[in-house]
């Protein structure tokens, strides 16, 4: 049955076959297609890729909640510096002060390469690409917490606190 991505819809499937009959991943946005296993000759158990509906939400946001697969970003250091902007990732993760004024999510980036040893293949520089995701899944999984409040919240703060 369809359902949200990443719900267990695949490994419902497995469990129920009793073997590894659809892949399953971590990540949401695995399952790709719509397969159909027969559990016996009457009964047959489909898996599908979950729904997604179109968000208002930003991308950067979708990524960071989970909603939106880290792998499949082209660019991703705009999310971290959505992400850099609501968490004081220098401090949290004892990074190297930047050679500019403030913080960029590129400083960030190369920072956390520098910190982690991430080096390119060729030219053995810091691999700013590789620790933009390594960032992303970090807060992903829940080792970074981002916490958002309601929009508006400022404002209204009495109604959201009980007195």
């Amino acid at each position: 049955p369809p359902g949200l991505p990443n719900a267990g819809k695949s490994s419902v499937v497995n469990a129920l076959i009793g073997r590894s009959a659809v892949g399953v991943s971590r990540t949401p946005g695995h399952t790709r297609y719509f397969q159909t296993h027969f559990l016996t000759p009457t009964v047959r158990l489909c898996d599908c890729p979950g729904l997604v509906f179109p968000s208002r939400a930003p991308l950067e946001l979708q990524v960071l909640a989970g909603v939106y697969p880290i792998s499949q970003l082209q660019e991703p250091y705009t999310a971290v510096g959505y992400l850099g902007s609501r968490l004081a990732l220098p401090s949290l993760l004892q990074l190297r002060p930047p050679s500019g004024p403030a913080w960029t999510a590129w400083d960030l980036c190369e920072a956390w390469a520098e910190k982690r040893g991430y080096r390119t293949a060729r030219a053995a520089r810091n691999d700013v690409y590789r620790a933009a995701n390594a960032l992303l899944r970090l807060a992903a999984e829940g080792r970074l917490r981002l916490c958002l409040r309601p929009p508006g919240f400022t404002e209204q703060r009495g109604e959201w606190r009980p007195p």
